[in-house]
């Protein structure tokens, strides 16, 4: 698979171009014929000097198998077994530990592994095979006690790839992935020479060819002590060697591997060539990533050059993936893993948590999820035109603000972006477990501690438990008679299947709430024939949307004017909740502009009645769209409001007793957010299961803690949804609660803190009062039970809970 990134952004340019002309005029004429390599060698080592280290990790010297090198281990615990072999790069002869220090410390912060740099033999003191045989020695040294993934730059990646065709042809365990940088992976130099790329900073031919016969035949190769003639036949046949061109060998049978390199560099088409070269040999699991406008291992700039960082990020994700495969994280029944904290769940709640613990000097924890990647809301709905509905300045966190939004309501891969971004950037990749489904957790109250079972077997032991798994993340299918015999493609808008066609097909989508009015227009533009079920027609207002210009991205970097943008859109937001209340302003506003939007982009006053709704405003979840309707007046599209009596293997039949043939039935039928924590099976102090607490419904004090559960805590939990603002307002102040009752816990060295149940029934009952005579109460929705309890809202203002919510009122909790 190949793939390509293109750096954007004025101060990538910038500084791309001062660390390519730094290259230029004081290394690449170095790395030269007319230097000898002891020179090349002080020379690098100088100006490694300059590059920025990586915090939070420690180096110390050791020694593997004989072989000297560098240890770089992260501060904090070791959260999953594994070792990194660095095989650094300098064409064989230049280079060591000391010259890669930057990007190996790197390494080892992004992938939480520790990472042993080996300082192997170099030529020509020590010509081939010494490089191959201390890495032969150090990768059977450190296999011995865990996985181990290998990395190489440049020669070092040519020597990593020589390691991997060595250990497959003496049967010894395989790494367990391969990360190559720009690898010189064949010393055979065409004739005529390639020519040299105009934007390489580094290499030359010249200085590479007499590297390569400085590797094969040591000093000999330039002491005139052979004739030329007889030299370069043997360099002919001896550089065919695999070992020697690894490009030339068997390629079949290797772990998987990740290749990078820059488009500007003398070993851009080598990089192409192995990985095509990887992939006609049966390799399935080859990625090539290619970063235009960079030279020759461009990740040696970590922290100057954010296209470095981006790249070793990705690398680390592929490592993590890998080690994991070969060697799931997680203990046994007998022998549980030791967590002080286990989250459970990897989406903006999640991360929130992992950056409070951070914060506070805390490293001891992981996070587990479900899918293959981070994200929680933002990776389940990837359906064409998800995007937040509120302005997206509200939907960072105010510790995060995100200056590089392309509109103002930003797209779902827009913002699942922006949380990859920030894990990686608080190191958060070696705590995440993903593909990691928890199915049991109990409390242990001898020991203070929770138990908790992933499906795959693994027991984990954690002193705190939080769920932040939210009330958007199990999908509902709608129960109508027949789902299940339909024979078309079936997909639902929360597991978004892209490799279904939809162009040129009859679709049926069922649901005209949110997330369908978004899924509509895009199906609308590719579908022949469109209908569109409707059970209850929506409130929709015009969306305030605009794409950012370059002017908007360069103010946001400047703090003081994200932060005025983002209280701005915050006002703005809380006078939109007063428009829930009957009589404001701000509600004749909102109706005034509704029927507006309805009555000119829906010309057919029959279509426009039958979506006019028949109840409040604010009832259900407003919709915010400026395509919907539209969408809707197209003549291919066809609005259904017959009741659906059942779906057949063809189609839908309504209660007209039509049926409607269709190829792509699409459910936009939501979560199911009453049934909290349903996947998994929870027990507090004395096996109280959760689900029997809240057999009447979910309810919880502050949305955070539930009597009978001590140490366990819930972000987004019951009552703490909004229908007017963002949620990250709801879940900074959820995060500080919970730190200070862990912190309480510690202080006093108890071991365990849990909310009394008095003052879990005092919180529920005033605001189960509040909503009993609120809009909210007034038709059916996502927001309550069947038996009329709305257990997802919260009734008020975002400054009355984040009051009440962020510092623990401590007579409301018990602690032992």
């Amino acid at each position: 698979m190949l793939a390509e990134y293109t750096p954007d952004g004025w101060r990538e340019r910038v500084v791309a171009f001062i660390l390519r002309w730094t290259l230029r005029l004081l290394l690449k004429p170095v790395f030269s014929p007319r230097f000898s390599v002891a020179f090349q060698r002080r020379w690098l080592e100088a100006l490694s000097r300059i590059a920025i280290q990586q915090r939070g990790v420690r180096r110390e010297a050791g020694e593997v198998a004989g072989v000297r090198g560098e240890w770089f281990r992260r501060d904090g615990p070791a959260l999953r077994a594994g070792t990194l072999l660095y095989l650094h790069g300098g064409a064989y002869c230049v280079g060591s530990t000391a010259t890669h220090r930057a990007l190996t410390a790197r390494i080892a912060w992004a992938t939480g592994l520790p990472v042993f740099s080996a300082d192997y033999r170099l030529a020509p003191e020590h010509p081939f095979p010494a490089g191959l045989e201390d890495a032969l020695a150090a990768y059977r040294a450190l296999r011995a006690q865990g996985p181990v993934v290998v990395a190489g730059d440049s020669a070092g990646g040519g020597l990593t790839l020589a390691l991997a065709l060595a250990l497959r042809d003496a049967g010894d365990p395989p790494p367990a992935g391969l990360w190559l940088l720009s690898p010189w992976a064949d010393l055979v130099v065409p004739d005529p020479p390639p020519p040299e790329p105009p934007g390489e900073a580094m290499l030359s031919v010249a200085w590479a060819q007499v590297c390569a016969r400085l590797y094969l035949f040591g000093a000999s190769a330039l002491s005139g002590e052979r004739p030329q003639p007889e030299l370069e036949a043997e360099f002919a046949v001896r550089v065919l060697d695999p070992l020697v061109s690894p490009m030339r060998g068997d390629l079949g049978r290797l772990p998987p591997v990740l290749i990078q390199c820059g488009t500007d560099e003398l070993l851009h088409p080598m990089a192409l060539a192995l990985h095509d070269a990887l992939l006609q040999a049966g390799n399935p699991s080859v990625r090539c990533e290619v970063t235009r406008h960079r030279w020759h291992v461009f990740q040696m700039h970590v922290h100057a050059l954010p296209s470095a960082d981006q790249a070793v990020d990705r690398a680390a994700r592929f490592l993590l993936e890998q080690i994991d495969a070969q060697h799931p994280p997680g203990g046994s029944a007998e022998e549980p893993e030791d967590r002080e904290v286990v989250i459970l769940g990897a989406g903006m709640s999640g991360l929130c948590m992992a950056a409070g613990l951070l914060r506070e000097g805390r490293r001891d924890f992981v996070i587990l999820e479900k899918q293959p990647g981070l994200g929680g809301t933002w990776w389940d709905n990837r359906y064409p035109g998800a995007h937040v509905d509120v302005p997206a300045p509200v939907y960072s966190f105010s510790f995060a603000p995100n200056p590089r939004w392309s509109r103002r309501f930003a797209s779902a891969p827009e913002i699942q972006r922006y949380m990859q971004a920030l894990a990686e950037r608080l190191g958060l990749l070696p705590h995440l477990r993903l593909r990691t489904r928890l199915v049991r957790a109990q409390f242990d109250a001898d020991s203070g501690r929770w138990i908790l079972e992933t499906e795959a077997g693994q027991t984990l032991r954690a002193r705190f438990f939080v769920c932040s798994t939210g009330p958007l993340n199990q999908p509902r299918w709608p129960e109508i008679e027949g789902l299940e015999r339909y024979a078309g493609e079936r997909l639902h808008s929360a597991r978004w299947d892209d490799s279904v066609a939809v162009a040129g097909r009859r679709v049926g989508v069922i649901g005209t709430g949110s997330t369908a009015s978004q899924l509509i227009p895009p199906m609308a533009a590719q579908a022949a024939r469109l209908h569109v079920f409707q059970r209850t027609a929506n409130w929709v207002l015009p969306r305030l949307d605009r794409r950012y210009g370059a002017l908007d991205r360069v103010l946001a970097q400047f703090p003081p004017y994200a932060r005025a943008v983002r209280t701005f859109w915050i006002a703005v937001l809380e006078w939109g909740r007063k428009g829930f209340d009957e009589g404001t302003l701000a509600r004749r506003g909102m109706l005034r502009a509704a029927r507006a939007l309805r009555e000119r982009q829906i010309a057919d006053p029959t279509l426009r009645e039958r979506l006019t709704p028949p109840y409040p405003l604010g009832c259900k979840r407003i919709i915010y769209s400026n395509e919907y309707y539209p969408a809707l007046a197209q003549p291919h599209v066809e609005l259904v409001t017959e009741p659906i009596v059942r779906i057949t293997e063809r189609g839908i039949v309504t209660a007209d007793g039509q049926e409607r043939a269709l190829d792509v039935l699409i459910c936009a039928t939501g979560f199911d957010t009453v049934h909290l924590l349903s996947s998994v099976e929870v027990r507090g102090r004395e096996g109280l299961r959760l689900s029997d607490a809240w057999a009447k419904g979910p309810e919880a004090y502050l949305g955070v803690s539930v009597a009978g559960f001590p140490n366990f805590f819930l972000l987004l939990g019951p009552n703490t949804a909004t229908g007017h603002t963002s949620t990250l307002l709801y879940i900074e102040p959820e995060v500080e609660h919970v730190l200070a009752c862990m912190s309480a816990v510690r202080a006093g060295e108890h071991r365990a803190i849990e909310v009394r149940a008095e003052a879990q029934r005092r919180w529920n009952e005033r605001l189960q009062s509040r909503l009993a005579g609120s809009v909210w109460s007034l038709c059916r929705s996502w927001y309550r039970m069947e038996n009329g309890r709305i257990v997802a809202l919260f009734p008020g203002f975002t400054a009355e809970y984040v009051r009440a919510v962020r510092r623990p009122n401590w007579a409301d909790y018990t602690l032992a």
